[in-house]
């Protein structure tokens, strides 16, 4: 990617260019079940089995022969048929069994009359329910074929994968190694708790947060801690991340145009713009160690806007990097519940909080502070708004939401 064609770009298209420019890991290690949950999948799940494995009933209630069921029907009940034990004799023209979900279908039965439907006298039954071949059946193979890929390759796993691959006879996957990432901080003015804060000093969020953040994802983190706004201690960090054979160094501050903004100044490091505020860019290298590269991702140093760039762009970027699919986070048009003023041609990402109009209808409002160093503002947030391209957004028109915690109700 020529820097003579890097423009300012929307988040979908700088994720883009960042994953164009970055190889993900290639390494892969076999893992059980237990321990598979937030990897990355680095072979297709492949089925060996039908499923279901045998024609089922979807009910409790009667398996009957179709032909034998025009009008009101009345069959004699000769068995019962139980999930785990089937009836063992064929279904004579006639006769009925009385059967539980997940029971193999008798032989010659080709539908399932649910309880509901029938009026049972002894050994008697009767129904008026249209009877079609197939009715309350699950036929073999009609969820999964043999032979096919039920989970893909690059899938990140959760619960619903793993018990996939279980019902599929699987007991161990092969997954990519956890992603090793570093997280550092950089800036004169910064102290971590408890020690005393001097005048112009403060504590650093930003690498506790995005360490949080980072482990939730499934990554290994190394904490690199805090370095001062010097050229030297970026190149001494560098080293420090390529001697702990890290996959990302993700740093930030340092990423601006100041003075003092070393990382964003160093050789072999570019800087991708990026048409949303707050954060405004990414930076972004490669520098090689050993059999590998190094990947350099830095961030703003103001909270909010590290968070934003953070969720944005850098987190789907190491998704990328870890064997993953990367991609923006889901964007949700909810209703505005009062009128936003924007920057023409660029997307203010606004906290906001959901809630429930006059009407009864989901709504959001932004938070009446929006600066880009109040981290408070993430805390009271459910979405970011994505407020732009246009200048001017109404009470009850539909703007575009990503989700910081789950909806409400």
């Amino acid at each position: 990617m020529s820097d003579s064609v890097i423009h300012e770009l929307d988040a979908a298209a700088a994720l883009a260019a960042l994953c164009a420019e970055l190889a993900p890991i290639a390494e892969s290690e076999s893992v059980p079940l237990a321990a598979a949950v937030g990897r990355v999948l680095a072979r297709d799940i492949i089925s060996e089995l039908d499923l279901p494995r045998f024609t089922n009933s979807a009910m409790d209630g009667y398996a009957v022969r179709a032909a034998d069921c025009a009008g009101a029907s009345r069959l004699h009940v000769v068995g019962t048929a139980f999930a785990g034990h089937a009836y063992a004799r064929p279904l004579a023209p006639g006769d009925a069994v009385r059967i539980m979900t997940g029971a193999p279908m008798p032989e010659g039965a080709d539908a399932v009359v649910m309880q509901e439907d029938i009026n049972r006298r002894d050994d008697w039954i009767s129904f008026s329910t249209h009877v079609r071949p197939g009715l309350n059946v699950r036929k073999r193979g009609t969820h999964v074929r043999s032979g096919t890929v039920v989970v893909g390759k690059r899938t990140t796993l959760r619960a619903a994968e793993t018990g996939l691959a279980t019902a599929v006879g699987v007991t161990n996957l092969e997954v990519f190694r956890r992603l090793r990432v570093g997280i550092a901080s950089t800036g004169d003015e910064l102290a971590d708790p408890p020690a005393p804060l001097t005048a112009g000093a403060s504590y650093d969020a930003n690498r506790p947060l995005l360490a949080v953040a980072a482990r939730a994802a499934g990554f290994s983190v190394v904490d690199l801690g805090i370095w001062r706004d010097e050229a030297a201690e970026f190149v001494a960090l560098l080293d420090r991340a390529c001697a702990q054979n890290l996959d990302v160094l993700l740093v930030s501050g340092g990423s601006a145009q100041g003075d003092a903004d070393v990382v964003r100044k160093a050789e072999a490091v570019r800087f991708l713009p990026v048409s949303i505020r707050p954060g405004r860019g990414v930076a972004f290298g490669r520098f090689p160690h050993g059999q590998t590269r190094l990947a350099l991702l830095g961030l703003p140093g103001n909270v909010v806007a590290a968070v934003i760039m953070f969720h944005l762009v850098a987190l789907p970027a190491m998704v990328h990097l870890a064997g993953g699919i990367a991609r923006v986070p889901l964007h949700i048009p909810v209703a505005l519940a009062v009128d936003v003023a924007c920057e023409s041609g660029r997307v203010d990402y606004r906290r906001g909080r959901l809630e429930y109009d006059t009407a009864g209808q989901l709504a959001v409002r932004p938070l009446e502070q929006q600066g880009s160093a109040m981290l408070r503002t993430v805390v009271d947030a459910d979405v970011l708004i994505a407020a732009g391209p246009l200048p001017h957004y109404r009470a009850g028109e539909r703007i575009l939401v990503v989700p910081l915690v789950g909806l409400p109700g």
